[in-house]
């Protein structure tokens, strides 16, 4: 889904008109969303598990697929003001 799809989407099964914020969305629509464009609208878990488990296992997916990047620099320039205090 991209940016276009999403407005469309939101604004389409919008119920009232929230003016210049974006209409609400349930919490489980926008982990939906997340799942569908960072894992792909194929990904399945093949457990049969409750929708909450379900996205523990969406998040650790996302997670493991795009981790945090990790500053050697800031890290190295942290200890070494260490040493020096």
């Amino acid at each position: 889904m991209n940016i276009e799809e999403f407005r469309k989407e939101i604004y389409h099964n919008a119920e009232e008109d929230y003016g210049l914020c974006p209409p609400p969305i349930s919490a489980q629509k926008g982990l939906d969303i997340l799942i569908e464009h960072f894992l792909g609208d194929d990904w399945y878990t093949p457990l049969s598990l409750p929708t909450e488990q379900c996205n523990t296992e969406a998040i650790g997916a996302i997670l493991s697929m795009y981790p945090k990047k990790f500053n050697w620099f800031k890290r190295l320039i942290s200890k070494l003001c260490k040493l020096v205090t």
